[in-house]
């Protein structure tokens, strides 16, 4: 039994054991491309629950659609902001897509922001935001974060985000 339980522990350790994150200096994007997407998980920490969903989130010509499935990709709601407004599932509303978060979800995160990060390599603290991208991604020599991590310190919110693919589009 005592053989059994440390051949577990260090087949745990081992697994955890440190890669280096990059060889060299990361480069990222000189320019935020006009149409991209990325898509991934999230996972949002709000008064001590979690939720998971997976994401999709596109840009063009300044606006964007978030499209955000349940944990099994059950359910899905789209979410577009348009010249016309907010839609949520091409239903106009009158709400902000932070207040449409807070009052569907309880926590929402700076989707805004997302092109700065993902492109610029950005992570500094933006709009009350605590940022930080520790593993990253390269696609064609240039690095992406692959997990996101956003953190609001005043209403314990905290956002995670697991990229799986990155689109520059045009």
């Amino acid at each position: 039994m005592k053989i059994l339980v440390f051949l577990l522990l260090f087949g745990f350790l081992s697994a955890c054991s440190t890669i280096p994150k990059h060889p060299g200096p990361l480069i990222y994007s000189s320019s935020i491309p006009s149409v991209w997407t990325i898509e991934g998980r999230l996972s949002a920490m709000s008064n001590k629950k979690t939720e998971m969903a997976g994401f999709e989130f596109s840009q063009q010509g300044g606006y964007y659609q978030l499209t955000l499935s349940g944990p099994l990709g059950f359910g899905q709601i789209q979410i577009k902001q348009t010249e016309q407004g907010l839609l949520i599932d091409n239903k106009p509303t009158l709400l902000t897509l932070k207040q449409w978060m807070n009052l569907e979800l309880g926590w929402y995160f700076p989707v805004e922001v997302l092109e700065s990060i993902v492109f610029k390599g950005n992570h500094n603290k933006i709009q009350d935001w605590q940022i930080s991208t520790d593993k990253h991604q390269v696609f064609n020599g240039i690095a992406y974060p692959k997990i996101i991590r956003l953190s609001y310190s005043d209403k314990h919110i905290k956002i995670k985000l697991l990229l799986q693919e990155v689109n520059r589009l045009k």
